[in-house]
């Protein structure tokens, strides 16, 4: 099916921040729950910050950090690869950042003021990563993104955990149920939480209508290539759609660097 830039509600500046916070609250728990998922892809993340000497991943329209813990975790169990994560966002939810770095001592930070994806200030240095958060993006705007981390010579990844296929609709619509099944096991426990998931189940409805949204506007992987088309001919670009058994709907990848590492 062709990709519809269709709107989701998190990203509406009127979208209550109680909301908000309980459908990234709780994709971020479900994104914790299997290292499956992400196997093939930390694989391949490591490879890439290695031959660049990265060791720290500048994660790029954070919202509550999703799936970087994980991604942190892995590349050290799985890969031996110690790294560090700093979060930035255009909109930072210093609250959320502030949970996931007491969470992680040591090992992921944040900054405070809006980051712009499209324009990064070259004092931020690391890996660049977009964790489900670059179907947000119109073309010309995602373009951007990878423009500038080609024009500052910095690595690029780009993973996306859902995609426009029927199965990957149906698990994210799912959130109807998946949501009130979940609440109980999220920290810290919020009586917010509670009541617009069980008493007016606002949180559930948000996250299914949001979910079904991502699907649609997700890139494939010929979009995706049709996207650095032309960006960085000196750069090595690794564009596929992942599948394992512990993710079985299919994981979108773009990995980008420099070929030369010296020249980053």
């Amino acid at each position: 099916m062709p990709r519809l830039q269709l709107f989701e509600l998190e990203d509406q500046p009127w979208f209550p921040k109680v909301l908000r916070r309980g459908v990234t609250d709780f994709l971020a728990y479900v994104w914790s729950l299997s290292d499956d998922r992400y196997s093939e892809f930390v694989k391949r993340l490591k490879g890439a910050m290695a031959a660049m000497g990265e060791t720290q991943l500048l994660d790029m329209a954070s919202g509550s950090a999703g799936p970087v813990p994980k991604l942190l975790e892995m590349l050290e169990t799985q890969e031996g690869y110690k790294a560090t994560a700093l979060l930035t966002d255009l909109y930072p939810e210093i609250s959320a950042f502030e949970k996931v770095k007491a969470a992680n001592p040591g090992r992921i930070d944040y900054v405070t003021t809006p980051v712009d994806a499209t324009a990064v200030p070259a004092t931020f240095k690391g890996f660049r990563i977009m964790c489900n958060s670059f179907h947000h993006l119109p073309p010309e705007m995602a373009r951007k993104v990878l423009a500038d981390a080609v024009a500052q010579r910095r690595g690029i990844a780009i993973m996306e955990l859902v995609e426009r296929r029927g199965p990957a609709i149906a698990m994210t619509a799912a959130a109807l149920i998946n949501v009130p099944l979940t609440t109980p096991f999220i920290r810290p426990v919020r009586a917010d939480r509670l009541a617009l998931t069980y008493l007016m189940p606002l949180i559930p409805i948000a996250a299914a209508f949001d979910g079904v949204v991502s699907c649609l506007r997700t890139y494939s992987v010929e979009e995706m290539r049709e996207l650095t088309h032309g960006l960085g001919d000196d750069y090595v670009w690794e564009i596929e759609r992942l599948t394992n058994p512990g993710n079985p709907f299919g994981m979108m990848m773009l990995i980008g660097r420099p070929a030369n590492a010296s020249q980053a």
